[in-house]
């Protein structure tokens, strides 16, 4: 009998339909924006009186424009559709896979009334390849060494455990799979569907925005525009290209650049503020780069301050490095054990090792600045690390992490200058305990996150 493995589906854990559904609107606003555009190209052609022997082209080229809103605003439209059927699965596959891992959990408590995962290899495999190893015999060494484990008693109730974790597994990879197929399907129609269209010698539409002082102006004007970004969303990042092998990321670039125009952050990797003063000295010397860092997350400055108030004072960044080396000697082999079994706070993947003053995880920061957490170089991540331990560039990625949440949140449409105190609450416990962060350790997060909020305020002024 063929089984379904957490490791099959396991992906699932960094999917989250809400940013799924937010990508959506994106496609939404863009058709939405093309829609507000067409009434002003139809009063061009129909109001527009005069003669010449230009009139030909200019009839033309303006039907040809409004030919272009027409099709680019369809195809977006599709792009919506497809992409918010995909969100609607992927929740019904997440919940699957939510009851796989609990029966995999039972699994695992029952084992353990019985086995112990000693080694390495017992430690990788997983409570279903666990119970399949223990209720068989693979060869010699697999039987000497269950000699002395009886069974019996949990036998019944480990199959069913195991049975349900590999159905539950199977119905997660079944509906997200025929989902993701269906969805890139209608995608790669929508996008075959677009007209080509060239337009001159610019290489893309920056360069043509700053070739001409009044397109800036009027690019300025309309980025004030309703439609110009998604409710409760920062303004619109330049233009940027996908990642490919260099190190330096157009997002961690972007965010190089604007620290050369604000004061040096101050830095906290050999002493770390101990206690409330430290910390309002702490946010007030870096209150113009918190502002800014807010300011292009679209979140008030106070969430981004909030936050640190509750940072700053953790682990010095030299033992953030202590604890990084040793998950990679133990994900290298040289240690009798995985990172996740490593004792007490050592116990972790190295990409879930936190770095900075504002405590940012490298596969967290890795998302945040446009890398592909699953395949990155060692170049690239030590840029990650060293990109986390700049106090400037480690409020900007912290901040940029926090918009990620709210977009994941129920209020992701709600503009920074309206956010409630609840919603900055919710907020900071999303920061704590991503999906588990109704869990009470988040919660209480999220408590001393509200009663320090009116400290962190003012160390802004």
């Amino acid at each position: 009998m063929a089984y379904t493995y957490r490791q099959d589906v396991n992906f699932l854990d960094d999917c989250n339909p809400a940013l799924v559904e937010r990508n959506a609107l994106e496609f939404k606003r863009l058709r939405d924006l093309l829609l507000d555009i067409e009434p002003g190209a139809k009063r061009a052609a129909t109001h527009t009186q005069w003669v010449s022997e230009n009139r030909k082209p200019y009839d033309n080229r303006l039907r040809e424009a409004r030919d272009l809103i027409t099709h680019l605003a369809d195809g977006y439209d599709k792009a919506q559709t497809a992409l918010l059927h995909y969100a609607s699965a992927l929740q019904t596959a997440k919940s699957h896979y939510s009851d796989g891992k609990s029966a995999e959990q039972t699994l695992a408590g029952l084992i353990s009334q019985v086995a112990d995962a000693v080694t390495r290899q017992a430690q990788e495999a997983g409570p279903m390849r666990q119970w399949e190893d223990l209720r068989g015999t693979t060869g010699f060494l697999d039987w000497a060494a269950e000699l002395t484990v009886d069974i019996d008693d949990i036998k019944d109730d480990a199959n069913r455990a195991h049975d349900q974790a590999s159905a539950a597994y199977h119905r997660a990879k079944t509906v997200e799979s025929e989902a993701r197929h269906t969805c890139t399907a209608a995608l790669d129609k929508a996008y075959n569907a677009l007209p080509d269209f060239h337009g001159g010698d610019f290489a893309d539409a920056k360069s043509l925005i700053d070739a001409i002082p009044a397109l800036r102006a009027e690019a300025a004007e309309a980025s004030r525009d309703p439609l110009a970004h998604l409710p409760g969303s920062g303004s619109k990042a330049e233009f940027t290209k996908k990642v490919g092998n260099d190190d330096v990321s157009p997002a961690l670039m972007d965010i190089k650049m604007r620290l050369t125009a604000l004061p040096e952050a101050t830095d906290a990797y050999w002493a770390v503020p101990r206690n409330a003063e430290e910390r309002r000295e702490w946010i007030a010397a870096n209150k113009d780069i918190i502002s800014e860092a807010a300011q292009r997350s679209g979140l008030p400055p106070d969430m981004v301050a909030g936050i640190a108030w509750q940072e700053v004072g953790g682990q010095w960044g030299w033992m953030d490095d202590g604890v990084d080396t040793i998950r990679e000697l133990a994900e290298d082999g040289w240690l009798d054990s995985t990172p996740e079994n490593l004792p007490s706070r050592l116990g972790g993947s190295p990409d879930e090792t936190s770095f900075g003053p504002i405590a940012i995880q490298v596969r967290r920061a890795a998302e945040v600045l446009g890398y592909d957490p699953a395949n990155l170089t060692e170049g690239q991540r030590n840029t990650i690390e060293t990109s986390l331990q700049d106090p400037g560039q480690n409020i900007f990625i912290a901040s940029e992490y926090l918009a990620m949440l709210k977009e994941e949140s129920g209020f992701a449409d709600v503009p920074s200058d309206e956010m409630t105190r609840e919603q900055r609450q919710e907020l900071a416990a999303r920061y704590n305990g991503g999906p588990y962060w109704q869990d009470e350790k988040a919660q209480a997060y999220g408590r001393g996150f509200d009663r320090n909020l009116d400290d962190a305020r003012s160390a802004l002024k």
